[in-house]
């Protein structure tokens, strides 16, 4: 639904076609916030941040020399994500240029898909010690003994239309071709029985914790990481905010339905109709809780009673 949808939807429940009681500036923010609000209680933003992607650009580290015809050449991919478009990931191709036999530029030709830690060589007759780096698209991995990682720092501005996380539901930590959960304890319990030592040691990390809470929370990982990890963390996210019909709503269906009635609800709470006020939010109640209801059916996890 575009931004200009939503607006006309919020004035015809105001019965203000002609702006005369609010200006549309004050109707879009409000309408931005009534889609805060869905995101909050329905939790219907979930996204994973990537841990594998295209390449996105080639750096030159040292440019070698005696290079007449430099070829680039580019490992697999390391790591398929396995979903669209290329589950099984998709070749890397890149071409480079030579200056008075000097790698003087090297660029991305496709950037392919499913990469992690990708690998570039140079080929050439009789060209010899150039390096070059590959740069993907922002992953969401550890670093070498840091403990916090905060929200703000997860690359969901991959994914169109979301914000950041506002809370994490769980993280799967991959490590020597595995993937496994890690443990969740409260900060406090963390704290006290867990980051004991100011001198720890390194590792894969096994145990996380919440710190803070929305946007600004962030999370506690032990032991420390001894290497670059990838890691899977189950984001629950908040749009961002639409500004014009270009806007991309993140919010699914059926929930953007229910924004009208909430954004509706904040305007007559400025405009001082309480009683207006108080049925837009029973609408809008009623609309969440129908929407919701529809939206996660029961279903059995195994018929046969084993998982």
């Amino acid at each position: 639904m575009r931004l200009s949808d939503y607006t006309k939807m919020v004035k015809g429940m105001l019965r203000d076609r002609g702006d005369k009681l609010l200006q549309l500036d004050d109707i879009e923010i409000y309408v931005n916030r009534a889609r805060r609000e869905i995101a909050l209680r329905t939790q219907c933003i979930r996204d994973i941040p990537p841990i594998a992607g295209p390449i996105t650009s080639l750096v030159i580290e040292y440019p070698g020399s005696g290079y007449t015809n430099p070829v680039v050449v580019i490992t697999p991919p390391d790591f398929p994500r396995g979903s669209k478009v290329y589950p099984a990931g998709a070749q890397a191709t890149g071409i480079a240029q030579q200056t008075a036999g000097h790698l003087s530029q090297a660029s991305v030709v496709f950037g392919g898909d499913g990469y992690f830690q990708p690998q570039v060589s140079i080929v050439d007759p009789i060209g010899t010690g150039a390096r070059v780096r590959a740069e993907t698209i922002p992953l969401n991995v550890t670093q070498f003994n840091q403990e916090i990682y905060n929200f703000t720092d997860f690359p969901v501005n991959t994914f169109a239309g979301i914000s950041y996380p506002f809370a994490v539901l769980s993280i799967a930590m991959i490590f020597n071709g595995y993937r496994y959960t890690l443990s969740s304890y409260p900060f406090t319990v963390y704290q006290g029985f867990i980051r004991n030592y100011p001198q720890q040691y390194e590792y894969v990390p096994t145990i996380y914790s919440q710190y803070g809470q929305g946007v600004g929370g962030s999370l506690y990982m032990y032991p420390l990481p001894s290497m670059v990890y990838q890691f899977e963390a189950d984001c629950l996210c908040l749009p961002a905010d639409m500004i014009d019909d270009g806007s991309y709503e993140a919010i699914p269906q059926p929930w953007q339905d229910a924004v009208p009635y909430f954004a509706a609800h904040l305007c007559y709470i400025e405009l001082q109709n309480f009683n207006a006020a108080r049925g837009m939010l029973e609408l809008y109640d009623r609309q969440r809780l129908t929407y919701s209801s529809g939206a996660r059916p029961r279903y059995l996890a195994n018929m046969y009673g084993r998982y």
